[in-house]
């Protein structure tokens, strides 16, 4: 082996093979592209951060309710239901009669009371009745009486006038004769005896014709105060017959309140949608316990949340809210909506009023008006119904994230 033969053929060969492909040479990145990257990493952050929101929330619990209130009917004392005109769910008119209501009320011998006491109040209404026939009659007897002696007056006054007539008559023949005879006394041609018993009769004339002057004037003053009670008859009539008329509606008002003592018609205050019947013909029932709902006919149901103290600062008008009902589960029904339209400015403590929801802490009402009053349910609508219960998601509060994180900064900052 030369010296040029060093080294093995197939080592030769071998070393003469070069690698296949590019050469890369690895090199280190540019600080100045790592904190590029970091400064881009770190402004997408900060801009998430502030442009995401974050809404703190708090759920309450509320019911339906119509925005114009409930009719409850009531009864007002205990009794037994005798009859039931409506049925759940129908539709009335104001003034319909709804539920007929017996009173029994028993004395202690079996007698009822109420039938007792009615049979006086008819007793007293037909004395009085009796009373209005005597008093007409009386009346009318007293009128025919004053009119027989206005006629028979003005018969005396007839005939007064004619011996009136005749007297003056009389009275100027004599004092004619009285006269001729004067002048034959004066000349002698008759005794004064004679003349003297001439004037003597024509006094006597002048008397009587004075007397019956008199008595006629006496005459038309009867006439006149005849025709004054005639006339005066009918105001008096009127006045005693409106006191028995009086005393005749007091009676019979009576009489309809011994009637409603003893049954009671209850009517609709309304028109409306019967709801929550529970009348039933035979039940007893008691006066503090509604018989049956009337949900007006213009009414649009809202719901009613129960806000506690603590959530209620943030609540306005106008402010949305979502709404579950617990009759249609959120999970295959899903969520509504709603808007703030009323906030309550007086607090609710717990048993103050009677609600279908129960509350244990001091709350304040609020109303939502709600967005539809019916929901889709397997594929059709099923209409709301008032006292359903609900329960609602308030926001309370909606700021970026950025804010909530530095809260704690912001906080100990206000207390330095």
């Amino acid at each position: 082996m030369t010296g040029n033969n060093l080294f093995r053929l197939a080592a030769v060969k071998q070393q003469a093979n070069r690698l296949e492909g590019d050469v890369l040479i690895a090199q280190p990145l540019s600080s100045t592209v790592l904190t590029a990257s970091l400064l881009a990493i770190v402004a997408s952050l900060i801009s998430f951060l502030a442009l995401a929101d974050f809404n703190r929330k708090e759920t309450v619990a509320g019911y339906l309710q119509p925005n114009s209130g409930l009719a409850k009917i009531y009864a007002g004392r205990s009794g037994v239901i005798s009859k039931v005109f409506v049925q759940d769910g129908k539709e009335v008119v104001a003034g319909a009669p709804l539920v007929l209501l017996q009173f029994p009320d028993q004395l202690a011998a079996g007698e009822s009371l109420v039938q007792s006491l009615q049979a006086s109040l008819l007793s007293q209404q037909q004395l009085l009745s009796e009373r209005k026939q005597q008093l007409q009659l009386q009346f009318s007897q007293q009128q025919q009486e004053l009119e027989q002696r206005q006629a028979l007056q003005q018969l005396l006054l007839s005939e007064q006038l004619q011996q009136i007539h005749l007297l003056e008559q009389r009275w100027q023949l004599q004092q004619q004769r009285v006269n001729r005879l004067t002048q034959l006394a004066e000349n002698g041609a008759i005794s004064r005896l004679d003349l003297q018993a001439q004037q003597e009769a024509a006094l006597q004339l002048q008397q009587q014709l004075a007397e019956l002057s008199s008595s006629r004037q006496q005459l038309l003053a009867n006439q006149a105060q005849l025709a004054g009670q005639l006339q005066r008859l009918p105001a008096e009539q009127q006045q005693q017959l409106s006191l028995l008329e009086t005393e005749e509606s007091r009676l019979q008002q009576q009489q309809l309140e011994l009637q409603g003592r003893q049954q009671l018609l209850l009517s609709a205050p309304v028109a409306g949608r019967v709801t929550n019947l529970i009348a039933e013909p035979g039940k007893t029932i008691t006066g503090q316990q509604p018989l049956l709902t009337i949900l007006p006919a213009t009414a649009s149901l809202e719901a009613i949340l129960l806000v506690p103290t603590r959530a209620f600062g943030f609540v306005q008008p106008g402010q949305r809210t979502r709404l579950r009902f617990e009759a249609f589960p959120y999970q295959r029904f899903g969520i509504y909506e709603g808007e703030v339209i009323h906030t309550g400015q007086a607090i609710l403590l717990p048993n103050e009023l009677e609600m279908p929801v129960p509350i244990q802490e001091p709350v304040y009402r609020v109303a939502v008006a709600l967005d539809s009053q019916e929901i889709r349910a397997y594929g059709s609508s099923v209409p709301l119904q008032s006292g359903m219960l609900l329960s609602a998601d308030i926001v309370l509060e909606q700021r970026s994230l950025l804010s909530w994180l530095l809260e704690p900064i912001s906080s100990l900052r206000g207390r330095l």
